[in-house]
Formats: C-alpha cells, sequence, structure tokens
C-alpha cells in the first residue's frame, strides 16, 4: 500500500516535471542498475513493479544492464511509464537469455548514439544527452584478461574522442574490482570464494597469480577517471550480494560503478547505493545512484 501511494504522489511530479529542460534542471540524479536477467525476478505484466520503484526514484537517467528479452519497443514503451521519453538499447535478442544487454533512458534526448560490440563480451553504448557523453557497459565475467582490455577500448574511445576532456559518465556493471576496496577484501573471504570458483568452473580466470586484480579500475583511474562512490564515501559500500541468490561470491563486494571525467568532480553532490524494501529482493545487485550539479 505504502509503495502504491509513493508511485501515484510520484507520477504527479513527474507530470509537473515532464515539460521541464535539460538547461532548467538544476540538479540531475543519474541511476545505474543491473537488475539479474531481464528483470526475472518482475513477473509482473511489462515489469511494472520496476516501473513503480523508477516513478518513485524520478530518475533524470537510468543505466540499465542485463536487459535480456527487450526490443526497441518495449524499451520505450517501459521507459514511458516512469516518465523517460526516450530510450536506447545497445541490441535485442528476445529469445536469447544469454544476450545481456545494455540500455539509457533519459527525460531528455539522447543523441549521437554509438553502438559498440566488437572486441567487447556484453557491448558498450555510448550516447550523449546534452552535453554529457555517457558510456553504458557491462563488462566480461569470466577473464581479467579480456575485461583490460574491454577498459582499454573504452578508455581510448574516449582518449579519441571529438571531445576527450569534456564531460563522461561510464556506468554499468565492470564486474571487477577496485583499489579503493582493496583493504576491505583483504579482510574478507572473497579470495577464497573465488579460487573455490575457479576450481569449481574451469573456465573462470579471475584471479591473476592466484591473486586479486585491480588493473581494470585502476588503468581508469590513472586515465584520470574518478570513482563517483569513493569520492563521497570512504567506507566500503558493496553492491552485491543483495537478500536474492546471487551466485558470483557469498562475500560482500562491489561490482557496479559510476565513474566521472575530471571536468565533472566538483559538480558531484551525492553518490549513494540504493538500498530498500525493492532493490532488496528484484536483483542480485544494488543500483548505485548518483546526483550532480547540472551547469
Amino acid at each position: 500500500m505504502k509503495l502504491k501511494l509513493l508511485a501515484i504522489i510520484s507520477s504527479i511530479i513527474l507530470s509537473a516535471s515532464a515539460f521541464a529542460s535539460l538547461e532548467e534542471t538544476k540538479v540531475l540524479k543519474i541511476i545505474s542498475y543491473n537488475v539479474y536477467n531481464g528483470m526475472k525476478l518482475d513477473e509482473s505484466e511489462g515489469k511494472q513493479k520496476f516501473i513503480d520503484w523508477a516513478k518513485i526514484q524520478d530518475a533524470d537517467i537510468i543505466a540499465w544492464q542485463e536487459m535480456n528479452f527487450f526490443t526497441r519497443e518495449k524499451l520505450e514503451t517501459f521507459a514511458a511509464s516512469y516518465g523517460h521519453k526516450y530510450a536506447v538499447l545497445l541490441k535485442e535478442s528476445p529469445d536469447d537469455a544469454a544476450f545481456f544487454p545494455v540500455a539509457i533512458t533519459s527525460k531528455y534526448p539522447i543523441v549521437n548514439v554509438n553502438k559498440v560490440v566488437d572486441n567487447l563480451w556484453h557491448g558498450a553504448l555510448f550516447a550523449d544527452i546534452g552535453d554529457y557523453h555517457f558510456v553504458v557497459t557491462h563488462m566480461n565475467p569470466f577473464w581479467t584478461a579480456k575485461r583490460i582490455d574491454e577498459m582499454n577500448l573504452i578508455i581510448d574511445s574516449i582518449k579519441y574522442s571529438r571531445d576527450p576532456n569534456g564531460k563522461w559518465i561510464i556506468a554499468g556493471d565492470l564486474n571487477s574490482f577496485s583499489p579503493a576496496d582493496k583493504e576491505a577484501y583483504d579482510k574478507s573471504h572473497l579470495l577464497n570464494d573465488i579460487k573455490e570458483k575457479e576450481k569449481n568452473r574451469p573456465i573462470l580466470e579471475n584471479l591473476v597469480n592466484g591473486k586479486l586484480s585491480y588493473t581494470v579500475q585502476q588503468n581508469l583511474l590513472d586515465a584520470g577517471f574518478i570513482d563517483a562512490l569513493k569520492l563521497k564515501n570512504r567506507e566500503f559500500i558493496a553492491t552485491a550480494p543483495t537478500k536474492v541468490f546471487y551466485d558470483q561470491a557469498s562475500t560482500p563486494l562491489r561490482y557496479d560503478y559510476i565513474y566521472v571525467s575530471p571536468s565533472l568532480e566538483k559538480d558531484v553532490i551525492d553518490v549513494m547505493v540504493l538500498k530498500d524494501e525493492f532493490t532488496d529482493n528484484y536483483s542480485d545487485h544494488y543500483p548505485v545512484q548518483m546526483k550532480i550539479n547540472n551547469k
């Protein structure tokens, strides 16, 4: 009942704000969310439970991962239901449960879209909203070496773009570890968990010389990008597991990130991992939310 009431209130707010332009918006709310295999835990028609949650959040932009079974038309209808008139899906294969496309939806026009699938496991969606450049991705879950190659491709794509020093936002499930979390991982059972996983599944090569690797995100940091959550929170905050089954590790970890370029560092207002009754139960990952001053 409480969730429905909040959804109604949010709908009223959405209606009032639907006509605001990007230039008139003082603060942008951006969410990145891995929704677990096409939102399969929401069995309602049209994923109404996710829609109700998104209405309550009233984000300006949402970067989605694991949008299995969505088509362009389904995504556009889904996004419109929570007030986002614009939506882009990286790729579609309605019958493939292992396709794992990413997507981005927005209150404001999404332009200059570049869908990159070559040399990337799940792909990366490059798109502009105003003068913000977004990269939405979901990195290789099996091999650290491949993730390093994928991240280097993304870094170079930005480096050699027309606006390398612009307002860049990289969001998604990076399936890798931040060096900022090393102290927390050293105190946990994560290394042993991964060793056990690799023993049982020889395809996995996520350790390097028997140790956790931080190279993927160290390369991103070395390129000047800023881990937005750590910018505002010194403590370790896990994005998985949630309260539903999670098959990657039995100890808390952080796989979900929003990175920003140096030009946005001073504009970041707040960053948090959204943990509530809904996100506890409808995916294996928690979403990350960032608010920035829109200048």
